[in-house]
């Protein structure tokens, strides 16, 4: 769900996974006009699960599921979150099918979770909407005033304050009540079993956990289990000082560092600080930013990459144009800049203890924008190479217009128009892959 700010920097996010053994890419399947694709999106993505396969995508983000306020039917205004029946993506049964087939191929589900608030169901006595319904004949998730927070005065909550920032749209729900608690780990446990989903993709957690010191995610972790999760803490980044080469972002990632360490530590963050380094360093040739004063990335992979998720885009900042990586008027310049971006990431560190990394993957880079064959030789090169979180980093050059890092003494890449590469390229490395303005570098095995 988009985020009530609109950066001026782009950053990229590393993934850890906890339980898994080998490199894993996660890919977000799904844009935000989805929910038009006639016949169904479950119904539609399924028939996409050998080419995911085939590319070595391990992960699969979906959206919310759930029924949804009218009007919402992206599905991040939930009602009846019992009731798979009703989303405009398709039905409950189509759903597990298409978990199903990922299976079958070897590709873990992760569903997309909204808790910060909720739609309501019907109004009070006074024509405030703040009945809930759970979308079940008992009364699971049936709510009132005293699960939403005290003071979200506009639909006469009674229970505690809230633990993050106001959504406002909708009712913020009272995390620190021990029903809410239990009910929603009883729903999401009842999405591992029923729906078969592996793993969380926690929505907007600024809004209800971290900002006031409130562990709620870590609750949910601890009761649910995933396999892994991710979670969205979007902060602005501060503005550029152009052309300062000592401008960092290093208090937004250690924003998400602190975040990740009040999760518990077993989820992990969109790397936010990444992507907005990224995306100004492409798009006004500063190669430089990309090159932290210790020597080291300047994003959050440069600090904590285990618990980092790199992006180029996603469903708000390219879908919704809240934030997009590259905004020329040229499809072509676009689409190279984006090559760019994915040569950064599928080359550089993420980790886990088991030698693994996640990088994500928009739905419209891989099959609308035709980048899939390129994307899909990246990802290759880097499970070749046995690139992870622990693999170190070497910047042999970050200029304004030229951008060359060794990985794991096993990879070069090299990125930007600067086409002098400085002899930093020793001749027995061999070119695996290259676009406009990126070059990548194989050492023979």
């Amino acid at each position: 769900m988009k985020s009530s700010f609109y950066p001026s920097l782009f950053c990229i996010a590393f993934f850890l996974l906890p339980l898994l053994s080998s490199s894993t890419v996660l890919f977000q399947g799904f844009t935000w006009t989805s929910k038009d694709q006639a016949g169904g999106w479950w119904n539609w993505l399924i028939t996409k699960v050998p080419d995911l396969a085939d590319a070595g995508i391990t992960h699969v983000w979906l959206p919310p599921p759930s029924n949804a306020r009218e009007g919402d039917d992206q599905g991040y205004m939930p009602k009846r979150m019992y009731d798979l029946d009703t989303s405009k993506y398709g039905n409950k049964k189509e759903l597990k099918a298409l978990n199903d087939a990922f299976h079958s191929r070897g590709i873990k589900s992760v569903v997309d979770i909204v808790l910060n608030h909720r739609a309501a169901e019907r109004a009070n006595s006074r024509g405030v909407i703040n009945i809930f319904e759970g979308g079940t004949p008992d009364d699971k998730l049936d709510w009132g005033p005293s699960e939403i927070c005290g003071d979200d005065s506009a639909f006469e909550g009674t229970g505690n304050p809230d633990t993050g920032d106001t959504w406002g749209n909708a009712p913020d729900i009272d995390h620190r009540s021990p029903k809410v608690q239990r009910e929603i780990s009883e729903w999401m446990n009842w999405l591992k079993s029923d729906l078969e989903f592996d793993g969380w993709r926690f929505d907007f957690v600024k809004g209800y956990d971290f900002v006031k010191g409130f562990a709620a995610v870590k609750i949910y972790m601890d009761n649910t289990k995933p396999e892994f999760a991710v979670g969205e803490f979007w902060n602005d980044l501060s503005p550029g000082i152009v052309p300062d080469p000592d401008y960092n972002q290093d208090a937004h990632r250690n924003e998400l560092v602190r975040w990740v360490q009040n999760a518990g530590g077993a989820a992990t963050a969109f790397d936010f600080t990444t992507k907005g380094i990224l995306q100004a360093a492409l798009n006004n040739t500063e190669l430089w930013r990309l090159k932290d004063a210790a020597g080291k990335p300047s994003g959050m992979i440069g600090v904590l990459a285990q618990n980092a998720v790199t992006f180029i885009d996603n469903h708000d900042t390219w879908s919704q144009r809240l934030w997009p990586f590259t905004t020329s008027t040229d499809d072509a310049v676009n689409h190279d800049r984006v090559l760019q971006g994915y040569a950064y990431i599928l080359t550089h560190p993420g980790y886990h203890p088991s030698v693994l990394s996640l990088l994500l993957q928009f739905y419209n880079h891989f099959f609308e924008w035709g980048l899939k064959d390129a994307i899909s030789k990246l990802i290759s090169i880097r499970n070749k190479n046995g690139i992870s979180a622990t693999s170190p980093v070497e910047i042999l050059a970050a200029d304004a217009d030229l951008y060359i890092a060794k990985i794991n003494g096993k990879v070069i890449v090299k990125i930007g128009p600067n086409g002098d590469l400085k002899n930093l390229v020793p001749s027995d490395f061999q070119l695996a892959a290259s676009g406009k303005d990126f070059a990548v570098w194989e050492k023979p095995t």
